[in-house]
């Protein structure tokens, strides 16, 4: 036997250190086995059937990315994707599948998603709103969009778990928007009959702009800005995503305000900022939409029909009331699509006026029954929403008195009590006396100038058929003297990929070097 000396001793370290490599070599390749291996078949498998779906090179743009730990329609460990997307890139968005990849701190699953669209059936956008939806793995910390080309990672938004009111109006984004008066109605109004306005800011005029974020600060109402698709790096010549959507993209936001309230409120209404509905059945929105529902399992959405209103409108802030608004109102025509009053539970997304998706689902009443139910809007009679879109300018009272209109569809019923009235009217009047607000108030626009323009864009088109409506094929002007504020954020491409490559934005904010139409 060998005596030990301490030369032996070194050779033996020497001998073992290629030993302990290899052992971390084979370790981290079998981590990568693990992680990326054990499905090679299936993986071709996959992409082999969605690539016979495939026709092209396109973009998606990701407006929100939310994860849910529990979700009562979505489920467990729920993801929901918010998506403009082009229509042209495969067969059919609706058939087609993306594959999701969630990671937490010790595991990384993969699975399949579905897509679901949302669009005007009567307008021809190449561009489209999509829900893309999932389950994965709890407690995930990572979000990825898989594609045969590599990985995209998403940021993660978490849903509201509380909501301020158990209803909530969600406010299609503000466009070129200078009618202050309308805002204050609607604040006012939802807030007497028990609704929170959630309210996307797209581009306003600067003293607009400020008065609502001053109040979003006061939590009076909740703002986010909306900001329009835009592409950083592409593949090819593509369709400007802005010019090939519906304008301001509403089914989009109306969709990501879904996600955000899903499992917070009790009761959802997707409104523009000129839409008010009072309550005439009862005596808060709570009250008439439980009333409305009935307790059935079968209605997917109260759904409201939108009365045009045309009213006057005063530059001065001391004179805005909602008295002079109604009492000078006259009726105008019947929309042709209304609005929606959703129980979130049902709907996971939605078009601007009702859900293209929802009634597709099946409804199983009990255990025994065999063929479905299938979910419908149920259609409100006695009542309407109020659009008040053509309020125009009077620089003298037109009336000393006040008079309470009558509910538009009914003979017998006014709209609210005079009692309501008057506290809305000192609602209105306290707010703009605010503190915080005043050097904003003294500088708001006293004249319209980019909505009137923008209207009469809008109206040489919306009677065309298969039109994208949009302002693409206007010329608007911006005013230097009346500065606008634009939603603006730090922007994301990923790498060029097939069929879609993603692009997202981070870090919002606002900024005046953009104008009000851009």
């Amino acid at each position: 036997m060998l005596p030990r000396t301490k030369n032996w001793k070194q050779v033996k370290s020497q001998l073992r250190l290629p030993w302990g490599i290899i052992f971390l070599i084979l370790s981290f390749i079998c981590l990568l086995i693990w992680l990326f291996g054990g499905s090679g078949g299936e993986d071709l498998q996959f992409y082999d059937e969605i690539k016979l779906m495939e026709l092209g090179e396109e973009n998606a743009f990701i407006h929100s990315a939310y994860f849910f730990e529990e979700s009562k329609s979505l489920g467990k460990n729920a993801i929901a994707i918010v998506a403009t997307m082009h229509r042209g890139a495969v067969t059919d968005l609706d058939d087609y599948r993306l594959r999701i990849v969630g990671t937490n701190s010790t595991k990384r699953l993969v699975t399949e998603a579905r897509l679901s669209t949302e669009q005007d059936p009567d307008e021809g956008c190449e561009y489209t709103t999509v829900l893309i939806q999932t389950n994965t793995l709890d407690s995930m910390s990572k979000l990825e969009i898989e594609t045969r080309d590599g990985l995209v990672v998403l940021p993660i938004s978490t849903p509201k778990s509380e909501s301020p009111k158990p209803v909530v109006f969600c406010i299609a984004p503000l466009f070129a928007a200078e009618q202050w008066q309308s805002f204050l109605m609607q604040l006012h109004v939802s807030k007497k009959f028990g609704a929170h306005l959630h309210v996307y800011m797209m581009t306003m005029v600067e003293y607009y702009y400020q008065l609502v974020r001053q109040l979003g600060e006061l939590g009076a109402v909740t703002t986010q800005p909306w900001l329009s698709p835009k592409f950083s790096q592409v593949g090819k010549p593509f369709l400007e995503p802005n010019r090939n959507s519906e304008l301001r993209l509403p089914a989009a936001a109306f969709t990501d305000c879904l996600m955000q309230y899903k499992e917070a409120a009790q009761f959802i209404g997707f409104m523009e900022i000129e839409d008010l509905l009072f309550p005439v059945n009862a005596q808060s929105y709570y009250e008439e939409f439980e009333r409305e529902y009935e307790g059935s399992l079968q209605v997917s959405a109260l759904y409201y029909q939108i009365m045009e209103q045309q009213s006057i409108k005063y530059s001065s802030p001391e004179q805005q009331s909602l008295s002079a608004v109604l009492t000078n109102a006259k009726p105008g025509e019947t929309l042709k699509n209304g609005r929606s009053i959703i129980r979130p539970e049902r709907f996971n997304s939605t078009w601007a006026h009702y859900s293209n998706q929802v009634e597709k689902v099946p409804v199983y009443l009990s255990e025994e029954q065999v063929e479905p139910h299938y979910l419908s809007k149920k259609k409100i009679s006695t009542n309407a929403v109020l659009r008040f879109k053509n309020l125009e300018y009077v620089t003298e009272e037109l009336s000393n008195g006040t008079v309470i209109p009558m509910n538009p569809v009914s003979i017998d019923q006014h709209l609210l009590s005079e009692e309501q009235l008057k506290e809305i009217d000192e609602g209105i009047k306290e707010t703009l006396l605010l503190p915080t607000l005043q050097d904003y108030v003294k500088k708001l626009p006293t004249e319209d100038f980019y909505s009137t323009k923008l209207k009469e864009c809008l109206e040489n088109q919306k009677h065309k058929k298969g039109q994208c409506l949009n302002t693409r094929l206007c010329n608007l002007p911006n005013n230097d003297k009346i500065p606008c504020r634009h939603s603006d954020g730090l922007y994301h491409s990923a790498r060029v990929m097939k069929p879609y490559t993603y692009h997202f934005v981070t870090e919002y904010y606002f900024t005046r070097n953009l104008g009000c139409y851009e």
